[in-house]
């Protein structure tokens, strides 16, 4: 049941309704949420919901017990078990394949009876479970009493998918609080939804046929047509990720549920570093704070070679969490390579802009970041080491410099919609946020409020008609990051 299809709009009309017509009883809203979201799971198979309400039950119990027992050896050894366990399932259904196919003796295993199928999201919820145990251990928060409250919190079905992955502080809360919306989070919500929506389905969905195309056909293709094959890769893979985020944000608004926003206009970044404030932010945010921080606290004896190794295991541990085959470790690698280099030369490249102007500088660093990204999409997106390899080699040789096919390249108009997006709200807390169009003291507060629902209404319809007119040319394409 995917985000831009009837069934879903159905589903959630009927929820919507039933959960503010229980707006006095909170316990009865997440019970609906709750049976709402095992539907939501169950449509994609009946037996995730059965894996999932089990990880919840053994995260729920660890945590009790993690923070009823005083005993320091005994408090960490309930965590260690209770974290094996939960992440035992995602370990054994997206890796087991890396290991038996890489260890020798074991390439042509086959778990027949064994083999079971790895469960929509499971890296997303596990990672939930994961920081809220790690939490309670820390005594960040107390350990969530009512079970009905925890379980709606990790299998709340706008985030359950593809996140964003939320943190136990800031939205396990607000299963407690009274629900509430105002105008101004509807129409934040709205726009969330229509942006997203438009991102899925006229921009993603539009050139995934011409992604799939040029990486199956990389040893037939002239190096310029791979080039921008590799490219639109990266404007799929941001339009279709970003744009589930937006609409998950907006779903949740309107059950008065806040999540933090996933991304922030990423290719404006002129660093890796910058690129990964901005790209998946909760995922970021989870490995720096459960990764990073404490590997840099262990090793802080190292001083610098501290944050060395924290970082370049922090994106090994990443690169794993996006997939089990080889080329995500090169990706993953690749990245905490650039993000030691950065981190090691940072005084250097400020003493260097400080001599070049400005806009010169942040040209030649934008470049570089798009340039690498490219370099990394080859690899993501290929299903081996080697194909990545050929993929790169195709753009190196001469036929880069040749005309690419016109297949390819009419696909690239669908690039300057998401373009014109992303400039307007790149200042903005959430898509099509028109605050920042409007901060004139010469223009009174009412007439702001005119204009800024004039503009969205526009706004609005523009969406409404180019997703109406474009989404019945292509065929709903499932969300890439649901194989993570």
């Amino acid at each position: 049941m995917l985000f831009n299809t009837t069934e879903f709009a159905l589903f959630f009309a009927i929820v919507l309704v039933v959960y503010w017509l229980l707006a006095k009883w909170r316990p009865l809203q997440n019970f609906v949420l709750l049976a709402a979201s095992m539907y939501f799971y169950s449509r994609i198979h009946y037996s995730f919901p059965i894996y999932l309400a089990s990880l919840i039950l053994v995260s729920y119990l660890f945590s009790r017990f993690i923070e009823k027992t005083e005993n320091p050896k005994q408090r960490k050894a309930l965590l260690i078990t209770g974290i094996c366990i939960v992440t035992a399932g995602l370990l054994y259904t997206k890796y087991s394949d890396l290991l038996f196919g890489s260890t020798k003796g074991l390439e042509h295993w086959e778990a027949t009876a064994l083999h079971v199928l790895a469960p929509v999201g499971i890296s997303f919820y596990t990672f939930a479970m994961l920081g809220y145990m790690i939490d309670v251990y820390w005594e960040k928060i107390p350990a969530e009493k009512d079970l009905l409250t925890y379980a709606t919190y990790i299998s709340f079905f706008p985030h359950l998918l593809s996140g964003p992955i939320p943190s136990a502080s800031v939205v396990l809360p607000q299963f407690h609080k009274k629900a509430a919306v105002t105008v101004s989070s509807i129409d934040e919500s709205i726009g969330e939804i229509l942006g997203g929506l438009f991102k899925k389905m006229v921009v993603a969905d539009n050139i995934s046929k011409t992604v799939s195309y040029c990486f199956v056909q990389y040893h037939e293709i002239a190096g310029s047509t791979m080039a921008i094959g590799v490219f639109l890769f990266g404007i799929q893979l941001y339009a279709d990720f970003s744009g589930y985020s937006s609409m998950a944000r907006g779903i949740a608004g309107l059950l008065g549920i806040n999540l933090v926003q996933n991304f922030n206009v990423p290719f404006h970044s002129t660093s890796i570093t910058e690129y990964w404030r901005r790209w998946h932010i909760s995922l970021t945010n989870w490995l720096y704070g459960y990764i990073f921080n404490p590997m840099v606290y262990a090793l802080r004896t190292w001083r610098k070679w501290a944050i060395v190794c924290s970082l370049l295991l922090t994106f090994f541990i990443s690169s794993f969490w996006h997939g089990a085959g080889w080329q995500y470790v090169v990706w993953g690698m690749l990245h905490g390579v650039v993000m030691v280099y950065e981190y090691l030369t940072v005084e250097r490249r400020k003493q260097l802009s400080e001599t070049i102007p400005p806009f010169i500088y942040n040209f030649f660093s934008w470049l570089f970041v798009i340039l690498f990204l490219a370099l990394g999409w080859a690899f993501f997106r290929a299903n081996s080491v080697p194909d990545a390899l050929a993929i790169l080699r195709s753009i190196a040789s001469p036929g880069l410099f040749t005309a690419p096919e016109t297949y390819v390249t009419k696909y690239t108009v669908w690039c300057i919609p998401l373009f014109v997006v992303e400039w307007i709200q790149r200042k903005g807390s959430y898509t099509l946020d028109m605050r920042q169009w409007l901060t004139s003291e010469k223009i009174s507060a009412e007439r702001k409020l005119q204009i800024n629902i004039a503009i969205k209404t526009c706004l609005y319809l523009v969406l409404c008609v180019s997703i109406y007119l474009f989404c019945k040319k292509v065929n709903a394409a499932e969300y890439f990051y649901f194989k993570f």
